[in-house]
């Protein structure tokens, strides 16, 4: 009895403590878990815009002569003389001279391409087809002078086919998967271009929030996709 007692006893000893240790150890990750994210989403954030190390081929981008491009007898460009870019080809540059904003532009949006410049989103339409065509950039780097655009101003994208450039309709702060903005993104009503980067533009980590600038086709060749 006395063994039992013992054993007991000292089992106690040690399972108190043990449970006080977890207790405690649990109590301090909820308190500290929004420290915990904003430092890991700060230094993921930090990775991401670490400066690129090119190697010796690097690519190139010459823009193109609107007036000397083979269009049809519409003006447009058949979509099969058009030499499209492929994932992480860099293709044109992104313009608003209001706010001195001149970025490249590459196909695709991994992290590694939105180190170098602006990404389009691969999902969405080429600049000059019917629909919208999606672009992002960090907003620590240039795209953080979008909230600066005024209504009616003008974006200039440059591409490897074609010069386009369209009137700022819209500035909108939402959620990243709003549904109103995802509608947006594959109809196929009208030619439109959104901008968007992260918001806060001073934010330091990553937010659900974005800010979208849309504007609606002015001028460009259209591309035909029948032809």
């Amino acid at each position: 009895m006395r063994s039992s007692s013992r054993l007991k006893r000292i089992g106690m000893v040690i399972l108190i403590p043990m449970i006080f240790l977890i207790c405690g150890y649990s109590l301090i990750y909820l308190i500290g878990r929004p420290v915990i994210q904003f430092v890991t989403s700060s230094i993921q954030l930090f990775l991401l815009t670490d400066t690129p190390t090119f190697e010796a081929a690097e690519q190139s981008f010459k823009p193109v002569d609107n007036d000397k491009l083979a269009t049809n007898a519409k003006k447009e460009l058949p979509s099969a003389k058009i030499d499209y870019p492929v994932g992480g080809q860099l293709f044109g540059k992104v313009k608003i001279n209001s706010i001195k904003l001149s970025v490249p532009l590459y196909f695709g949006d991994t992290e590694k391409i939105l180190r170098q410049g602006a990404g389009q989103f691969m999902g969405s339409v080429y600049p000059g087809e019917m629909g919208t065509s999606l672009i992002g950039g960090h907003n620590v780097d240039d795209f953080g002078k979008l909230g600066a655009v005024p209504i009616g101003d003008t974006i200039e994208v440059q591409t490897s086919y074609g010069n386009y450039t369209y009137r700022v309709t819209q500035l909108e702060v939402k959620n990243k998967k709003d549904q109103a903005i995802d509608q947006m993104i594959y109809q196929r009503n009208d030619r439109r271009i959104i901008l968007y980067t992260c918001y806060p533009l001073d934010s330091m980590g990553l937010t659900d929030q974005r800010l979208f600038v849309i504007g609606e086709y002015a001028s460009g060749p259209v591309i035909n996709g029948n032809e």
